[in-house]
């Protein structure tokens, strides 16, 4: 029987793992990029989620009730649960003033910007600066799976010490055949520009439809699309995507700033 695409909906959100909250400790401060930090927890026994998904993080002893959205970073195969974060606005201000050890309230998961994780299509991830984070997690469940589903990821950032994960998404396309990275640069110093191998620019209408059409294989399944970042980028790539024949349905976005 063919389920309408209603009843298969609500089937995937039966299927998503519930939400709940809890207090943890900080077990560990990774430093990524100047300005980017990791924060890692222990996972809840039992508790998981689907790569995209996010968590919101409480501090009520300083903010009261207020609390923030924070994708996931790290594959629901970790012992660990990854929040990658880039330092923006007084919530995450107070986040850098913290240390290892202290005491963090996070509810979760939440989040329809997930990876189906039961098709066999390929998939294009497209991201800019901390945007990698939930497609990061993509990245490594279907490594560590060894899921047989060609990625794409176009990744833009403003310059090499701002990748954020760089070294292990080099290891990633190593380890994973099926992996294709196309970085780009926004503010490539003079001093880089011949030994810089990835393109120059922000990620745009004419980058995204050249890297799409070198990457696809004639006659294959329709690939889905994940994208991740500034709201304009986002527009760009729905635009061009539905110009390239992309339905609506296989294009998917959350906005990061």
């Amino acid at each position: 029987m063919v389920m309408s695409p209603e009843p298969k909906m609500q089937e995937r959100k039966r299927k998503r793992p519930r939400a709940i909250k809890w207090e943890t400790e900080l077990l560990e401060i990774i430093e990524e990029t100047p300005d980017v930090k990791t924060f890692r927890f222990e996972k809840p026994e039992g508790w998981t989620f689907i790569p995209g998904q996010f968590v919101m993080v409480f501090f009520p002893e300083v903010f009261g009730k207020a609390n923030r959205a924070y994708s996931i970073s790290s594959s629901p195969n970790s012992p660990y649960l990854d929040l990658t974060i880039k330092l923006y606005g007084v919530f995450t201000h107070h986040m850098w003033t913290l240390k290892e050890g202290s005491s963090w309230t996070l509810r979760g998961p939440y989040g329809h910007f997930v990876l189906d994780m039961e098709r066999t299509n390929d998939i294009i991830l497209i991201g800019a600066g901390v945007g990698i984070t939930p497609l990061m997690s993509m990245l490594r469940w279907s490594t560590e799976e060894k899921i047989d589903r060609r990625f794409l990821l176009l990744y833009s950032n403003k310059t090499p010490r701002d990748i954020v994960f760089h070294e292990e998404i080099q290891m990633i396309e190593r380890m994973n055949p099926n992996v294709t990275v196309v970085h780009t640069l926004t503010r490539l110093e003079d001093k880089l520009k011949d030994s810089w191998p990835g393109l120059t620019g922000r990620i745009n209408a004419e980058m995204i439809r050249e890297q799409v059409e070198r990457w696809q294989k004639p006659g294959s399944e329709i690939a889905t699309v994940y994208g991740c970042g500034p709201a304009s980028m986002l527009t760009t790539m729905e635009e061009v995507m539905i110009s390239l024949g992309w339905p609506k349905e296989e294009i998917h976005y959350e906005k990061f700033w």
